[in-house]
């Protein structure tokens, strides 16, 4: 018959139209995801720099401390307080950077899903809309 003729031809398009939504749908989340992961990605890249800093500041208060001889008391307290600021500022570049995470996947996470449902929304009107021409 000629409506179901039309009905199938119209199913095909609604296909068509789709695989373009599909095609389409990567620059609205999957992308977006993978832009604020690489993002994050870098800023890890300084971590080891970071740490490699630290871990020279703590070897040298080692060393200070096993050197044998006499101490300055004013320069080992120097050290002493130099480590301690620079234990504080890596801690602190630690707590703040896991709490920037947390919130930002967060918000990355909610945003790629909720994307995610209006794309598979968009597809179930197209399928619905095509069921509705073939008539019971």
């Amino acid at each position: 018959s000629k409506a179901l003729t039309t009905a199938v031809m119209s199913t095909g398009k609604t296909y068509s139209e789709i695989a373009d939504v599909y095609e389409a749908q990567p620059q609205y989340d999957a992308h977006v995801l993978n832009e604020s992961v690489r993002e994050y990605l870098g800023m890890l890249g300084s971590v080891p720099d970071m740490l490699h800093v630290h871990k020279g500041a703590s070897q040298k208060v080692k060393d200070y401390t096993n050197r044998e001889g006499e101490k300055d008391s004013e320069e080992e307290q120097n050290i002493s307080l130099r480590y301690s600021t620079i234990s504080a500022a890596v801690m602190a570049e630690v707590t703040h950077f896991h709490t920037q995470r947390n919130k930002d996947f967060n918000i990355m996470m909610r945003e790629f899903l909720s994307s995610q449902l209006e794309f598979h929304s968009k597809i179930c009107t197209k399928l619905q809309a095509a069921l509705a021409q073939y008539p019971e």
